[in-house]
């Protein structure tokens, strides 16, 4: 595949002088962006490879791996869809249910952003644990956080990936009504979802401000009151390639990808395509100038330390072992007990890149070189491939 022509690295190189200038930022911010800015570059060092069968010579550089970069998450998405992998149900379907906020609550999700997520994540459980308590079962979550649109402005909302099903207080596994046959398309009354995550959202978000000596404004609980909350609930997944599909489509994904990216003028005005999905997905394009892109891009730099992948219930970490009896009563081989990560080569392999091989004949190229991180700044128009060291 070709690379990119244009990236976001290159974008804060020119511009976050000017942006700095004009939008005040959080450390983080700066912490990410400076990352993103030498990511691939010789400031971070890298290596030299020769190939011994033609000789050829090749320089990799080595990834910033901020979370947030669109050049560095290959390797922990294919690891932690490694893990998931493990942990499938055999013959049970998964929902894909998104909750979402409205657009009133975008200031204070703004300022206090760490407790603002943390309160949908709880939310969002909270809801559907009320509906799988009713029916007596244990379920399991998966949910990740995203904070943008496809057109890269803010929208925090929750992905989750529900379990078809749960356990009893035996242990045994129940699929529920919702999934059995195909005309039953969804695992909950959506209606009734959205009704009761704006109850436990608003109140836990009441409750965590209290404790920080702040209130919601009126008016804005007013807005919020008089607005039906968006509750998304997609048919379930058939098969297990499709569930690691739905999983793996979400999680490490970042606001916008150097491939969007489709002209980045000298004047610095960016170009990038999203999809409008209220419109039967039209692809579209926006076009700002650098300063305001970087502006929308920060917007999504999370907290530090902030977790936004999370597993509930039944896929929680604690309840391995209610997984475990559940993939044996369904026939699967059970979470393996003693978990390895696999190498970023052994990942390579199995995906067919040809990372650490000779572009012309192919061959497993050799380190000859190790290049230290440099302090000066990158040199513009460097070729670069990611090293992961």
């Amino acid at each position: 595949m070709a690379r990119p022509r244009f990236d976001v690295g290159q974008i804060i190189r020119d511009w976050s002088s000017e942006f700095y200038a004009k939008y005040p930022v959080v450390q983080q911010v700066r912490k990410s962006f400076g990352a993103m800015a030498v990511c691939r570059t010789r400031a971070l060092g890298g290596h030299v490879e020769a190939c011994p069968e033609c000789g050829g010579i090749h320089v990799s550089y080595n990834s910033c791996r901020d979370r947030h970069c669109p050049k560095c998450q290959n390797r922990e998405r294919e690891v932690w869809i490694g893990m998931r992998k493990e942990e499938i149900l055999p013959g049970v379907k998964y929902f894909h249910v998104v909750f979402t906020v409205p657009d009133c609550l975008h200031p204070i999700a703004i300022s206090r952003q760490a407790l603002f997520y943390g309160c949908m994540f709880r939310a969002a459980w909270a809801t559907l644990k009320k509906f799988f308590d009713a029916r007596e079962l244990q379920g399991g979550m998966t949910c990740i956080l995203h904070t943008w649109g496809s057109n890269l402005f803010y929208h925090p909302h929750i992905h989750c990936i529900v379990t078809g099903g749960g356990v009893d207080e035996k242990g045994v596994w129940h699929h529920l009504d919702g999934c059995k046959g195909f005309a039953k398309d969804f695992l909950f009354p959506v209606r009734a979802l959205s009704k009761v995550f704006r109850a436990k959202f608003l109140s836990m978000l009441t409750s965590a401000l209290k404790n920080e000596k702040e209130l919601i404004p009126q008016e804005i609980r007013k807005k919020c009151m008089g607005k039906s909350w968006v509750v998304y609930s997609r048919p379930p997944a058939k098969g297990v390639g499709q569930v690691l599909e739905y999983i793996g489509r979400y999680a490490y994904r970042v606001a916008i990808s150097n491939s969007r990216i489709k002209n980045y003028s000298p004047e610095g005005m960016v170009t990038y395509d999203w999809k409008d999905y209220r419109h039967n997905s039209v692809h579209k394009q926006n076009t700002m100038h650098a300063v305001k892109f970087l502006h929308l891009f920060s917007m999504h730099i999370l907290p530090p330390a902030f977790v936004r992948i999370r597993h509930y219930g039944l896929l929680s970490p604690s309840n391995r072992d209610k997984v475990r009896k559940a993939q044996a009563q369904l026939g699967g081989k059970p979470v393996p007990k003693m978990r390895t990560r696999k190498s970023y080569m052994q990942i390579c392999e199995e995906k067919g890149w040809e990372i650490g091989l000779c572009p012309h004949c192919k061959c497993r190229m050799r380190v000859i070189e190790i290049l230290e991180p440099s302090r000066a700044p990158p040199s513009k128009g460097t070729s670069s491939r990611s090293a992961c060291l």
